[in-house]
């Protein structure tokens, strides 16, 4: 289900784009970028490897002009195409509204294909769900190429559930925005079918018949006088990031902005707990200190987690830990323009941090809060994670 916002009346889907490796479902993003007016458009966050493969995902967050009084923001995601990677294609497809299946339509390819649709019904059937109950779209790629497949056949073999299917050019833009605006219309439609009614039936929310390519590069407000000097053509616009190589580590791409303060969002929250706010230990004079690596609102949080760690509390020390990490990702926004993932593991990663470290430390958190034995091992590694955390978000700012 998407995160719901009552008090700025907001609605976020996130979408996901599914399919083999090099199957064009980093350039479908890509151009949805370019073409996006910016004030409709986030920064386009890809982490990929030397040779351009994703090798964890693509975010870009789109946002929509009000609908009906209700604002919609969409969070566009790609998964790896490589089957190595299978665990982060898992954590991308957590809380998904909506996918579109990517299919590269040479021939050859039809296993790949044949590969990565099974690959998504096993992994939603791991977050259990099945596809019928998932909305989605089918998008045939590549359709400029020689020797392709017929539509045809790639829907008697592909499209099990007679989805809405779609052929494109990924590399000039055809038939990509036809296909977002066919996802993005199944999931609005899924929710007003789940959205439970109380009372008087909120608005019906519909896009405009010209869909999300003309919403996304229309001028919903323009100025009383305009310019006289013609907007920009969307090669001019803002650049698409160059993506940090994983082998040399993250480092500070040119368009990343500075970090500030937005919350990361969450479709799953955990509860709060209520903590008492202690004030750091003192430091001997000329002493180094771990807290100098956390902002001065983080610094209460670093001195709870060694006073535990003094005491040898393994269990209080690590759910300390847990809400300084909470404190730590409620900056990460701004790395993608002001928004977020909702998945604090996804949002690890934005930093070049291994999701499956988050998902360790939420396992200590789990393990503490049930009262399990835990020793200073466990301890002393969730606050290397957040150590870690602090100095990777040390390189953009």
């Amino acid at each position: 289900m998407p995160v719901v916002n009552p008090l700025a009346r907001e609605l976020v889907f996130k979408i996901v784009y599914y399919g083999p490796g090099l199957g064009g479902k980093t350039t479908s993003l890509q151009h949805v970028h370019a073409t996006a007016r910016p004030e409709h458009r986030g920064r386009l966050v890809s982490l990929a490897t030397p040779v351009d493969r994703t090798l964890y995902f693509d975010f870009l967050p789109v946002r929509l002009p009000a609908l009906r009084g209700m604002s919609v923001r969409l969070q566009l995601f790609t998964v790896p195409g490589q089957v190595y990677y299978n665990a982060t294609r898992k954590l991308v497809l957590t809380g998904a509204d909506g996918i579109v299946l990517v299919v590269d339509s040479q021939r050859e390819r039809l296993d790949a294909n044949l590969e990565s649709l099974e690959n998504l019904i096993d992994n939603l059937r791991e977050h259990g769900r099945a596809l019928d109950q998932v909305p989605h779209v089918l998008q045939y790629n590549k359709r400029d190429l020689p020797g392709v497949l017929p539509a045809d056949e790639l829907g008697r073999r592909l499209n099990l559930l007679s989805a809405p299917a779609f052929e494109s050019v990924a590399v000039h833009g055809a038939g990509i925005y036809e296909a977002l605006d066919a996802i993005a219309r199944a999931v609005l439609r899924d929710f007003e079918r789940r959205v439970p009614i109380s009372g008087e039936r909120a608005p019906e929310l519909v896009l405009p018949e010209g869909g999300l390519a003309e919403v996304l590069r229309a001028e919903t407000n323009p100025p009383a006088n305009p310019p006289a000097e013609a907007a920009p053509p969307a090669a001019e616009m803002e650049p698409t990031p160059v993506p940090p190589s994983v082998q040399e580590g993250p480092r500070r791409p040119s368009t990343w902005p500075s970090l500030r303060v937005p919350p990361v969002g969450n479709a799953r929250p955990e509860p709060e707990v209520a903590v008492e706010v202690v004030e750091p230990a003192p430091v001997a004079a000329g002493a180094p200190s771990f807290a100098l690596l956390f902002s001065p609102a983080e610094r209460p949080l670093v001195g709870a987690v060694e006073q535990a760690l003094g005491r040898r509390d393994a269990n209080e020390a690590i759910l300390a830990v847990d809400r300084l990490v909470s404190r730590v990702l409620a900056g990460l926004g701004a790395i993608a323009g002001g928004e977020a993932p909702r998945d604090p593991a996804l949002a690890v990663m934005l930093l070049g941090v291994p999701g499956p470290r988050y998902l360790e430390l939420r396992a200590r958190v789990r393990d503490a809060r049930s009262g399990a034995p835990l020793g200073d091992r466990d301890a002393l590694a969730a606050y290397v994670f957040a150590l870690e955390l602090a100095q990777a978000r040390a390189r953009f700012t």
